[in-house]
């Protein structure tokens, strides 16, 4: 599935052409990865979490590298490293990634910032209700866009493997993506 002698050869390519580390993210990733999982910590982490990773994030995870060289700020780690405290800790609540990623399609409904003393429109949700964890419940954050904007790769329910760019931090809601391996390969082949 994943041609890690070829991914190595590319981050080598794209190295050699920033080797002041000015591309986008490329100070925190430094086009390398870190070291692969074994299939135990793998079997841990999903026992923990009762779930079954994606086969081709568990794969690149077991066989790629464990967090590192990608998209934007490049890929967090498996156990959240890197991530501020807020979004390390979605990850390690209980039944979090288990409980079916509640979306198919693009989300982002209105909602409002309450003033004190001052009913909201009925129509439309809170500031709270929109950040919401239900709305992510099921989802992995695996790479920071910047401005508080995340990818989260799906792990649980009917998109499950698919990768969703989250933009609530700029009110653009949920909206999918493609699978990991393409949204991998696309950034290997474009550079961004």
């Amino acid at each position: 599935m994943w041609d890690v002698e070829d991914i190595q050869a590319r981050l080598a390519v794209m190295r050699a052409e920033d080797p002041e580390l000015k591309r986008f993210g490329a100070r925190r990733h430094r086009y390398r990865f870190g070291p692969t999982l074994s299939e135990a910590d793998l079997a841990a982490f999903e026992g923990h979490h009762h779930i079954t990773l994606p086969d081709t994030y568990r794969s690149f995870l077991r066989e790629v590298g464990n967090g590192g060289a990608g998209p934007y700020y490049g890929l967090f780690a498996l156990d959240g490293d890197g991530l501020r405290d807020h979004d390390r800790e979605e990850r390690s609540r209980p039944g979090y990634l288990a409980t079916p990623f509640p979306h198919t399609q693009a989300w982002n409904p209105a909602y409002h910032v309450p003033e004190p003393g001052v009913a909201g429109p009925a129509d439309m949700m809170t500031e709270d209700e929109y950040f919401d964890e239900r709305w992510t419940a099921g989802s992995l954050v695996i790479a920071e866009f910047g401005c508080g904007a995340f990818h989260r790769l799906i792990i649980t329910g009917s998109t499950r493997g698919q990768v969703w760019f989250d933009d609530r931090a700029a009110d653009g809601g949920l909206t999918p993506e493609t699978d990991f391996v393409d949204w991998y390969h696309d950034w290997l082949r474009n550079r961004r």
